[in-house]
C-alpha cells in the first residue's frame, strides 16, 4: 500500500512510518505538492498510485465538496484528531507517537479491505509516561541496586 503523508503532518514521521514495509510512505514536501488544494490533491494522488492520504485535517470531512472529491478519488483517509492541546514540542510528540503507534494496525486493517475506508486516529493522553526514582529511597522497585 502507498500512503501519502499531508503537509499539516510533520515530515518527522517518515522514517518510523517507513519501517512498515512492504507498505511505503512519503510526504507532502517529498512531491513538491506543498499547498496544493485538497480538490486537486486528492485525484492527483490516486492518480499517482496512492492507496491513502494520512492528515491532520479532519475538516475535509466535514466539508461537502471535498467529501465528493475525496469519495471520487477512492482513497482511504486516515486522520488525526487533535484537538486544541497539541501544541509545542510535547504536542508534536504526541502527533507522531499517535500516528506511529496506531499505523501498523491501521495497514493490518486496510489490507483486508475491498473498498474505500475512513479511519479516524485517537490521539495519546497527555500526561508523562514514566516515573523518576531515587535509587536511595526507591529500595522496594530496585532491591539489587548497591547501597
Amino acid at each position: 500500500m502507498q500512503l501519502l503523508l499531508d503537509e499539516g503532518l510533520p515530515v518527522q514521521l517518515i522514517e518510523p512510518l517507513r519501517r512498515n514495509a512492504p507498505h511505503t510512505f512519503d510526504h507532502i514536501d517529498d512531491l513538491k505538492w506543498k499547498s496544493k488544494k485538497d480538490e486537486f490533491l486528492l485525484p492527483d494522488a490516486a492518480a499517482r498510485g496512492y492507496d491513502a492520504l494520512v492528515a491532520l485535517d479532519v475538516g475535509q470531512l466535514t466539508e461537502p465538496d471535498l467529501c465528493r472529491v475525496l469519495k471520487k478519488s477512492g482513497l482511504h483517509h486516515i486522520s488525526l484528531r487533535q484537538g486544541r492541546t497539541v501544541k509545542g514540542k510535547k504536542g508534536l510528540a504526541r502527533v507522531i507517537a499517535s500516528i506511529v503507534v496506531a499505523m501498523p494496525y491501521v495497514l493490518d486493517d486496510l489490507e483486508v479491505e475491498a473498498e474505500q475506508r475512513i479511519v479516524p486516529l485517537q490521539l495519546l493522553a497527555a500526561g508523562a509516561r514514566h516515573e523518576v526514582w531515587d535509587p536511595k529511597t526507591a529500595r522496594a522497585e530496585l532491591p539489587y541496586w548497591p547501597r
